[in-house]
C-alpha cells in the first residue's frame, strides 16, 4: 500500500467512531485496528472521547480502572513492516494526561525472525510523562531493519490515571531526525590502560565496541560484558569470563559463577518494572528496577536510590541517584536495552553484580565533609604546616 494511503487510513481509523456515540466525554468503540493490551484482566479500557481533545473532534483515552499502581496497559497496533523496511520511522501524536501516578508515554517496537530479539525500541521510559500535563505532540523514532517483519505502536500507561492521544502521524523521515531507540548502538571510549603486547587478544564478538545496554560503568551488546573482568559470549552461548567464570541462561534464570560465587538468579520483566530475585553466594538477591526507583539487595547490603528526573542525561538512560544536599552520595545511570521489557538476562545479571551492593561516588561530585580545621597554622600553606587541632 502506498505509504500516504497507509497513513490517510491509520488517522481516519482513529478518528472513527461507532454508531449510537455517547456524549462528550463518554466511551465508544475502539478505532478500527486498535486494541488493549494490560498486565492483569480489567484493570484498563480505552475508548473514544469527543472532549477535550487537542488535535481533531475526537481523540483515544486509556484509563486505569482500579487503585493499583503495579499494573500497566497499553492502547496499540499492528502492522505489516513490508512498507518500512531500511526506513527511518517516526510514530507521534498530541497526547496529555491526567493525574497520571506512574508514568505514560508513547512507544513503537520493531520484530523480526525472533520475537524475542526485538530490532529497535523506545517507550519514552526515560522521557516519560507523570501527573497531569497538557497537549503536547511527542515522538518515537526508529529504523526499520530490512528483516523486520512487523511494527507495533501505541500508548502505554504505568500505574493509575488516564491519557489521551490524537493527531496520530507515521511518517518515514531521513537521516537528519535522530532515532530515540533504547537499542540503538553508539561509540564507547576506548580504554586507557595499559595493554601488555604479550597477551593474546580473547576471543569476542565482532561488536566489540557497539553497546546496546549499560548498568554504571558497565555496558554490554549480544556478545560481550564490558566489567573489569568482561564477559564475552561462546558460540555455544555460554558466557565466560577471562578469569573462566560462566554464566548460563536457561530462559528467565541464570547461572553459574561471578566473583567466585555460585549465581543463581531469575529475570522478570514484561512490563514497566523489572525484578531479579535468586541467590548469590548464600546470600538472597532482590533487585528492582522500575521507573520511580532502584533498589538492589544482597544479603545485609541494600542500595536503593529514587530516580532523579530532572537529571541531564541521555534521552535513553534514567539516572538514579542518593544526595545529601548538593552532595550525590550514590549515583547509577541504567541505559538501553536494561530499560527496555525484555532485556537479556545474562547481561543485565552480570552487569547489576558488577556494580555492587555498596554505594557509589560518582566522579566530579563534592569532597566529603571533614571537621573543621581550627589551627593558623593549617592556613600557612607556604611553609607547608599542617599543624595540630590547636585553637587560636
Amino acid at each position: 500500500m502506498d505509504f500516504r494511503k497507509k497513513l490517510a487510513a491509520l488517522l481516519l481509523a482513529l478518528a472513527a467512531t461507532a454508531a449510537g456515540a455517547q456524549p462528550s466525554g463518554g466511551a465508544q468503540k475502539l478505532p478500527v485496528g486498535w486494541y488493549v493490551t494490560e498486565s492483569a484482566p480489567k484493570r484498563y479500557e480505552a475508548g473514544v472521547d469527543t472532549g477535550s481533545t487537542c488535535e481533531g473532534s475526537r481523540s483515544a483515552y486509556l484509563r486505569s480502572l482500579t487503585t493499583d499502581a503495579t499494573g500497566y496497559g497499553t492502547f496499540m497496533q499492528v502492522f505489516g513492516a513490508q512498507d518500512y523496511r531500511g526506513k527511518r520511522l517516526r510514530f507521534s501524536a498530541m497526547t496529555r494526561i491526567k493525574d497520571v501516578d506512574g508514568w505514560a508515554g508513547l512507544w513503537m517496537r520493531v520484530e523480526g525472525p525472533d520475537p524475542k530479539q526485538p530490532l529497535a525500541f523506545d517507550n519514552m521510559q526515560s522521557r516519560a510523562l507523570v501527573g497531569t500535563v497538557g497537549c503536547k505532540r511527542y515522538e518515537v523514532v526508529l529504523d526499520v531493519p530490512k528483516e523486520a517483519t512487523a511494527i507495533m505502536a501505541g500508548l502505554i500507561m504505568s500505574g493509575t490515571g488516564q491519557a489521551w492521544l490524537d493527531g496520530v502521524r507515521f511518517e518515514v523521515v531521513d537521516a537528519s531526525v535522530p532515532v530515540t531507540d533504547l537499542l540503538a548502538s553508539r561509540p564507547v571510549v576506548a580504554s586507557t590502560g595499559p595493554a601488555s603486547l604479550d597477551d593474546e587478544p580473547f576471543p569476542v564478538a565482532k561488536n566489540d565496541q557497539v553497546p546496546m545496554g549499560r548498568i554504571g560503568d558497565v555496558w554490554f551488546n549480544h556478545g560481550r560484558v564490558a566489567t573489569d573482568k568482561p564477559y564475552t559470549r561462546r558460540k555455544d552461548g555460554v558466557w565466560v569470563s577471562i578469569l573462566s567464570e560462566e554464566i548460563y541462561e536457561h530462559g528467565i534464570e541464570v547461572t553459574g559463577t561471578y566473583g567466585q560465587r555460585p549465581v543463581d538468579l531469575k529475570v522478570k520483566a514484561g512490563g514497566p518494572k523489572t525484578l531479579v530475585d535468586g541467590t548469590w553466594g548464600a546470600e538472597p538477591v532482590n533487585i528492582l528496577i522500575s521507573p520511580e526507583k532502584l533498589v538492589m539487595r544482597w544479603g545485609r547490603f541494600t542500595r536503593e536510590l529514587p530516580r532523579d528526573k530532572s537529571a541531564q542525561v541521555d534521552s535513553t538512560c534514567n539516572r538514579y541517584q542518593v544526595s545529601d544536599g548538593m552532595r550525590v552520595t550514590d549515583q547509577v545511570d541504567v541505559c538501553g536495552a536494561a530499560l527496555s521489557t525484555r532485556p537479556p538476562t545474562a547481561q543485565l545479571v552480570v552487569a547489576l553484580l558488577a556494580n555492587g551492593f555498596r554505594a557509589t561516588l560518582p566522579p566530579q561530585n563534592f569532597p566529603i565533609p571533614q571537621p573543621p580545621v581550627r589551627s593558623r597554622q593549617a592556613l600557612d600553606t607556604e611553609r607547608g604546616v599542617t599543624g595540630g587541632a590547636v585553637s587560636p
